[in-house]
């Protein structure tokens, strides 16, 4: 098969499901958050996580060692945590290394989460993008009956 030139194939299927995936961004001031989980945007039930980004806008600051970990809380799309130290202005967090952690499907409705550890913040922000399928209402493809034995 010969390669397509501009405007060839625009109606192709293959192509037309890779512009299904869709991002959100959003913000977190986690600068006064104590040693919690803290819920902040809800993806629902059936959504397929592919990935997301988060971006250290204001570095982590507390009295104590405090960590910070974002992500789907239980879940393998949830990054490692991250020390204070380590969470410099501009420094990329995203999911842990873990071979299974993409694509996620939520088998409920979920949060994406802020978690510190070990102490409270008093300073901290990160600008966060999620990579993301949405769940289907219903399918157009064919339907397969499997046989018995």
């Amino acid at each position: 098969m010969a390669n397509p030139f501009y405007g060839q194939n625009k109606a192709d299927a293959q192509i037309s499901d890779v512009l299904q995936i869709k991002k959100r961004q959003f913000s977190i001031d986690c600068g006064i958050q104590e040693a919690n989980t803290a819920a902040t945007e809800t993806f629902s039930k059936g959504d397929m996580i592919l990935g997301f980004s988060c971006v250290v806008t204001e570095q982590p600051v507390s009295v104590g060692s405090a960590t910070v970990q974002f992500g789907f809380s239980s879940t393998t799309m949830l990054s490692a945590a991250v020390g204070k130290a380590t969470a410099v202005l501009a420094y990329p967090i995203g999911p842990n290394n873990a071979g299974d952690a993409a694509p996620y499907v939520l088998v409920a409705d979920d949060t994406f989460d802020s978690i510190v550890g070990a102490a409270t913040l008093t300073e901290g922000k990160v600008d966060v993008t999620v990579w993301y399928i949405e769940a289907p209402a219903s399918h157009s493809g064919p339907e397969w009956v499997t046989p018995a034995s």
